[in-house]
């Protein structure tokens, strides 16, 4: 499978629809590894699957924009403090591919942003497939068992632990083509019709930045080489594309990639970064460091949205780190 086909993505509301179609074809397809019923979920009006799509914290797996599998990520009611894999499904057309694989790692991902070092999952006693694949996951069993009665035959469900020992975020220069995703969906409503590839990105004198859990990308950032709107400093940079992901967000992450990649451009001889902040972001770049240049609101004829131009010196350094 092209790596340019397929996506992992958290979902929202409005991927209701696509959500009510996975959930059913899984529990038609594989009755016997989950809790819930078909008869129960297909029962659901279409205002209770909207609530669901905005109250669940799930992930679509996509390949050539069509929906092939999903999984959950939540805490336990009854263990708070755990954080736990559900809902997992792939359909058969996209099964050995890495889709699986690439699902419990964005759920995973989420887990380490929470700040638990294990993720948990029931899986039914009679899938000896599916224990098969979350052992090569890294999962193991804790001797725990669940039952569930409400289908008509009642089933037993083991519960597995993956233990998340990559807990720090990974920060380092990537390739623009690594960012393009993120972007679309963070910053232009992953709109497909939006070009977010820059003229830039590929010059020698820019640089981009991502953040990853658990091999999963989930904050980036990219800098231009650019003269700042006011003064004339040499080894200004603007810093542009700053995402992270919806279901870590408010984590910390966004400001730790900031403080690795202000070192690194100090590093490459930056002198001063600045940017064009949405006005939404403004207390984000105060509290790290940034300062708002006064007077400068304006709107974006990129996007419609209200910004204002922030900056802040960085100490030049003649190597890198």
């Amino acid at each position: 499978m092209s790596t340019d086909s397929w996506r992992i993505r958290p979902g929202r509301a409005a991927d209701a629809g696509a959500l009510r179609d996975i959930r059913l074809a899984a529990l038609a397809d594989s009755p016997d590894a989950f809790g819930d019923t078909y008869a129960q979920c297909a029962a659901w009006d279409d205002e209770q699957w909207r609530r669901r799509a905005s109250e669940w914290n799930f992930y679509l797996a996509e390949v050539d924009g069509r929906v092939v599998g999903m999984a959950r990520g939540e805490a336990h009611d009854a263990r708070p403090d755990t954080r736990w894999l559900f809902a997992m499904y792939v359909a058969p057309v996209a099964r050995g591919d890495g889709t699986a694989r690439r699902l419990v790692d964005a759920v995973s991902a989420w887990a380490l942003a929470e700040g638990v070092d294990a993720l948990y999952l029931y899986v039914s006693s009679s899938m000896s497939r599916a224990k098969a694949f979350y052992a090569k996951c890294g999962f193991v069993a804790t001797g725990l068992t669940v039952s569930h009665d409400d289908h008509e035959d009642p089933r037993l469900f083991e519960e597995l632990r993956r233990p998340l020992h990559d807990a720090a975020l990974r920060i380092a220069p990537v390739q623009a083509r690594a960012l393009h995703d993120l972007r679309r969906r963070v910053l232009r409503g992953d709109d497909p019709t939006v070009n977010v590839a820059n003229p830039g990105d590929h010059l020698d004198t820019t640089v981009h930045f991502g953040g990853s859990l658990a091999d999963r990308l989930v904050v980036g950032a990219s800098f231009f080489e650019a003269p700042a709107p006011f003064g004339n400093a040499e080894g200004a940079y603007q810093l542009r594309y700053m995402a992270t992901d919806f279901d870590v967000q408010g984590r910390g992450l966004g400001s730790r990639l900031l403080a690795y990649a202000v070192a690194e451009m100090a590093g490459r001889g930056a002198t001063l970064l600045w940017a064009n902040a949405r006005t939404s972001a403004v207390d984000f770049y105060l509290a790290t460091g940034w300062q708002v240049l006064e007077g400068s609101l304006h709107v974006s004829a990129e996007t419609g949205i209200d910004h204002v131009v922030i900056h802040r010196s960085v100490a030049a350094s003649p190597t890198t780190r």
